[in-house]
């Protein structure tokens, strides 16, 4: 009898760690099994670079990240922010509370049936490390999952999310001249159509593509020794990118076009008169910010912090250099969200 009550229980504990979800948005449709799946750097991730002692690649492990997270106890979660990223909102669309979980728990978490998250913060589309592999490695691990039957084969429930904040790919964009520019945009936005040709082959049918961000406009390229400036220098990166992203990766009717320039230009840099753009005092500002140019948010010598934090961040869009705040993703899917609606037209499938 013990060893029948011995093995049943270890039965029960794989069952339950194969099958844990994650949890529902309170107003969602409970019959909803659509899964997502998030490729992309620290626009997205919620915990797959590995902790690891303070450092400007670590930090979203450490406080102040997740400081405004109330659904996540106010603590730093892994998320580039002080609250959700934008992989939480998609997820919401598709009526759960935040993004499935990273693809780096899922031995002690088993496959969530909402999907899984392979987003790691500092990856770039061509250019990634061990700890933050770039796009392509991402999307190789999500296709050996399949067809080891990690995770189920049958995707046509699916949407895949693609986004990137180009920091890593960009990283030189003030050194780089107009031809090496024009070459890198070729470069990535051509990793980025076959990554997106990739899972459409694998049967994923909805894709949500972020276009890059007005890059010259955040703070981590507008900052200057006295302030921000708002003229936005080095945006012309931006207009490229995206206009190849129109020809290799829009042509799809699979794809939606995740328009962050047009959003970001909207919210946060134009100041439109919108509501939800009045709503952000600060233009360029983030919220945390470091005290040194070369510094990041967050960042601790012999245990004094070298960052100040505001005192409203939902008046803020950014959060530290390049991430937008909570109240920032919140008010960027506000914008898109009735068109990604109508783009996955979920009812029909």
């Amino acid at each position: 009898m013990n060893l029948f009550v011995a093995i049943c229980s270890v039965l029960l504990l794989l069952f339950n760690a194969a099958h844990v979800e994650s949890r529902r948005h309170s107003d969602g449709d409970s019959d909803r099994q659509y899964k997502l799946f998030v490729f992309g750097d620290e626009y997205a991730d919620t915990g797959n670079y590995p902790l690891a002692d303070l450092t400007r690649t670590t930090r979203a492990w450490y406080y102040p990240y997740g400081s405004n997270d109330y659904d996540h106890g106010t603590a730093a979660s892994g998320r580039f922010s002080n609250g959700l990223v934008l992989s939480d909102f998609v997820a919401r669309i598709l009526g759960r509370d935040d993004s499935p979980p990273p693809e780096s728990q899922r031995e002690q978490n088993g496959v969530d049936p909402s999907g899984m998250n392979f987003a790691v913060g500092g990856a770039g589309v061509i250019k990634g490390t061990k700890e933050a592999p770039k796009l392509g490695t991402q999307i190789n691990k999500f296709e050996s999952m399949v067809k080891h039957g990690i995770i189920d084969k049958d995707l046509k429930h699916s949407v895949a999310l693609i986004a990137f904040s180009g920091k890593r790919d960009y990283a030189h964009v003030k050194d780089m001249t107009n031809a090496e520019i024009e070459a890198t945009a070729q470069d990535v936005t051509d990793k980025i159509a076959d990554a997106v040709e990739q899972l459409m082959e694998l049967g994923v049918k909805k894709l949500l593509v972020s276009t890059l961000p007005p890059l010259g406009c955040t703070p981590w390229l507008s900052r200057l020794d006295d302030g921000y400036d708002d003229s936005c220098d080095s945006n012309m990166i931006a207009s490229i990118h995206n206009a190849y992203l129109d020809e290799k990766v829009f042509k799809y009717d699979a794809v939606f076009n995740l328009d962050l320039k047009a959003t970001f230009d909207h919210l946060a840099v134009n100041r439109d008169s919108g509501s939800r753009a009045k709503k952000f005092v600060d233009k360029l500002e983030p919220c945390c910010e470091s005290f040194d140019q070369s510094g990041y948010c967050g960042q601790r010598e012999n245990g004094k912090p070298q960052y100040g934090v505001c005192s409203k961040p939902d008046k803020h869009f950014y959060w530290d250099d390049i991430n937008p705040t909570n109240a920032g993703w919140k008010a960027v899917m506000e914008e898109l969200q009735e068109s990604i609606e109508n783009f996955l037209d979920i009812s029909s499938w």
